[in-house]
Order: structure tokens, then C-alpha cells, then sequence
């Protein structure tokens, strides 16, 4: 590599540290790199292909949650998964739930991750969306605690039952729980009776 090889290279690979491992074609380009750079770095095994004009140094170190709302920027981490991030659940998910208001089409979207969609409505999905540090450090989109025990109370039907008990359990039980922001989401979603009911038997 001469010398003004070696400098765009060293942009992408300061782009990618900053970008938790994940590059867009588009980062690339702004940068007034060419594309074609892009292509030489694949051919020579020194970067790898991980999506539709996305890129990363190496796959071991791509940040799975981080990538898959750089390849999904709609979806926010629901129901399993957000209980897992907020500790109301100690199983890792091996299937991703995430929520993108309906109509979204995510079909598009080529993932090779295992993920359930929820879709609802524009004025649903935006109720609680707030943004934690993953596992590996970078910024994500979840639902907060209350939207996430109101999600799981609404579909209760749907979802996992140990999954669910033990959610609300340790929820209740929680030094951080905000009942206030919990009923006012429970009016939202029409089951104030029921978060009354499990307020009553579990705190």
C-alpha cells in the first residue's frame, strides 16, 4: 500500500472505531474516499461485508444489537429483549423481539439475525423509546421498564410465561420502578385494571 493508500485506510479504520465496528458506504464517501477503496479493501480480506452497504473490520467484534439498528433504524428493542437489557430477565435472547411502527417494511431489510417484529401504530410506538449502552458499549434504542411490563401484560397471551413472571416479579419488587410512568403508559394501553391487580398481589 503506498502512502496515500495507507491514509484512507487509516480514516475508515478511525470511521469504524468510532461507529462501534459498523461503517456505512455513505460514512465512507462523506469522508471524500472513493468507493473503490471499499472494493479493494473487500478483495484484500482487510475488511468484511456484513450488509447491504454496511462493513465492518472484523466480524467477531461487530456489536449484534448495534448493527441490527444500523440495518433496522426504526426498530426498537421490545418485549424479551428489553426485559433482558433492564434486568427483569436473566435469559439472553436468542431471537431478538423488536417494534417498528406498522406498515415499516422490514422485509427489505435482509437480516441474518433471528428477530420478531411487533408492529403497531405510529402514536403506540413512540410511548417510552429511550436509549441504553449495550453489552459491548454502544448507544441503543429500547423501550424503558413501564413500556416494556406493559407490553409484556398486553400480549401476555403471546408471550413465554416464565418470561413474563418473572418480569413483573422482579419489576414490582424493584427499588427502580416508576408506578406513575407505569399507569399513565396502562392508560394508554387500556389494561390500567390489570397493572392495579398485579400491583396489589406483587408489591
Amino acid at each position: 500500500m503506498g502512502g496515500d493508500t495507507m491514509t484512507d485506510y487509516e480514516r475508515i479504520v478511525e470511521i469504524a472505531n468510532e461507529n462501534h465496528n459498523i461503517f456505512k458506504t455513505k460514512m465512507i464517501v462523506e469522508e471524500g474516499i472513493r468507493k473503490e477503496k471499499i472494493r479493494e479493501l473487500l478483495e484484500s480480506g482487510v475488511i468484511e461485508k456484513v450488509g447491504h452497504g454496511m462493513y465492518s473490520l472484523s466480524r467477531e467484534d461487530v456489536d449484534e444489537y448495534y448493527e441490527f439498528q444500523q440495518r433496522c433504524p426504526k426498530g426498537v428493542f421490545s418485549y424479551g429483549t428489553a426485559a433482558y437489557f433492564w434486568n427483569l430477565s436473566d435469559r439472553v435472547p436468542n431471537i431478538l423481539s423488536c417494534t417498528v411502527p406498522r406498515g415499516y417494511n422490514t422485509s427489505r431489510l435482509k437480516i441474518d439475525t433471528k428477530v420478531r417484529y411487533h408492529y403497531i401504530s405510529q402514536e403506540l410506538y413512540s410511548i417510552g423509546i429511550t436509549e441504553i449502552i449495550s453489552p459491548q458499549g454502544a448507544n441503543i434504542r429500547v423501550y424503558d421498564r413501564e413500556r416494556t411490563i406493559c407490553d409484556l401484560v398486553r400480549d401476555r397471551k403471546k408471550v413465554d410465561m416464565q418470561l413474563y413472571s418473572n418480569a413483573l416479579n422482579v419489576y414490582f419488587k424493584s427499588r427502580e420502578k416508576n408506578i406513575r410512568r407505569l399507569m399513565k403508559y396502562g392508560k394508554i394501553f387500556r389494561i390500567t385494571e390489570e397493572l392495579e391487580t398485579y400491583m396489589e398481589v406483587l408489591q
